[in-house]
C-alpha cells in the first residue's frame, strides 16, 4: 500500500522567511523594552543605597543610546554632562577618591552646622562655598577662614565665639556605596527571555494577521 504526501514546500519557506524578518523587530523591541527596565532597577538601587538629596541625580541614569533595528545595540549609563562640580555616582559604585578641582583641598560641610543643618539636606544656596565670596579669610553669612583646618561662621550677635562648618580635607575617600551595574544586569538575566518571548510571537501575530 502506498501512500501519496504532498507538501507545500513554498509556503514553509515563505513562512520561514516571515518568521525571519520579523527577528530584528522583535529583538529591537525586546532590547528597548530590557533597557527601560534596567534604568527602573538603577534608580531604585540608587534609592534604596543613598540619601537623595536632588531628584535630577536619578535621572542622570538614562539611556544614552536606544536600539534600532538597523543596529541592535542600547547603552544604558550615566550621563555625566552637568554644570558644575562632576558626579560623584561613579565612585560610589566603583569606589575611589574625590580630589580638588581647584585648589590644594576639598571643603567638605559638616552635618548639623550652617552649611548642612541635617543630612539629607543639600547645602543651603547662601551656604555654597562659592557664595560665601570670601576676600582673604573673610566671607559672606559671618564666615571667615582658618587655613588648612575649615570654615568657621561667628555666633549671632550677643553670643561669643564661632562654631566650623566646613572641614578642609587634602582629598575623600569614597567607599563603594551602591551596587547600580548588578541591579541592572539581574534585570538582563531574568528579564529579557521572557521579554524577547513576548515581543517576537506579538510580532508574528501581526505578520500573520496582515497575510489573511
Amino acid at each position: 500500500m502506498k501512500i501519496g504526501v504532498t507538501v507545500d514546500v513554498d509556503s514553509v519557506v515563505k513562512l520561514t522567511a516571515t518568521v525571519l524578518r520579523q527577528l530584528p523587530y522583535a529583538t529591537n523591541n525586546a532590547i528597548t523594552r530590557t533597557s527601560k527596565e534596567e534604568v527602573e532597577a538603577a534608580r531604585n538601587e540608587l534609592k534604596r543605597d543613598l540619601t537623595i538629596r536632588k531628584q535630577f541625580i536619578l535621572k542622570r541614569i538614562k539611556i544614552l543610546q536606544y536600539s534600532k533595528v538597523s543596529n541592535l545595540t542600547a547603552i544604558i549609563g550615566l550621563d555625566a554632562n552637568v554644570q558644575g562640580a562632576p558626579l560623584l555616582l561613579g565612585f560610589l559604585e566603583e569606589g575611589g577618591e574625590k580630589e580638588p578641582i581647584a585648589g590644594e583641598g576639598i571643603a567638605i560641610p559638616l552635618t548639623g552646622e550652617a552649611a548642612r543643618p541635617t543630612f539629607a539636606q543639600s547645602v543651603p544656596t547662601a551656604f555654597r562655598y562659592k557664595n560665601l565670596r570670601f576676600s582673604g579669610n573673610k566671607g559672606r553669612q559671618n564666615t571667615y577662614i582658618v587655613p588648612n583646618v575649615g570654615v568657621f561662621q561667628r555666633f549671632a550677635p550677643g553670643k561669643e565665639g564661632s562654631e566650623l562648618i566646613y572641614s578642609f580635607k587634602a582629598s575623600a575617600v569614597l567607599p563603594i556605596h551602591t551596587h547600580i551595574r548588578e541591579s541592572m544586569v539581574n534585570i538582563i538575566t531574568q528579564r529579557f527571555s521572557v521579554i524577547f518571548s513576548e515581543e517576537f510571537t506579538k510580532e508574528i501575530l501581526q505578520k500573520a494577521g496582515r497575510l489573511k
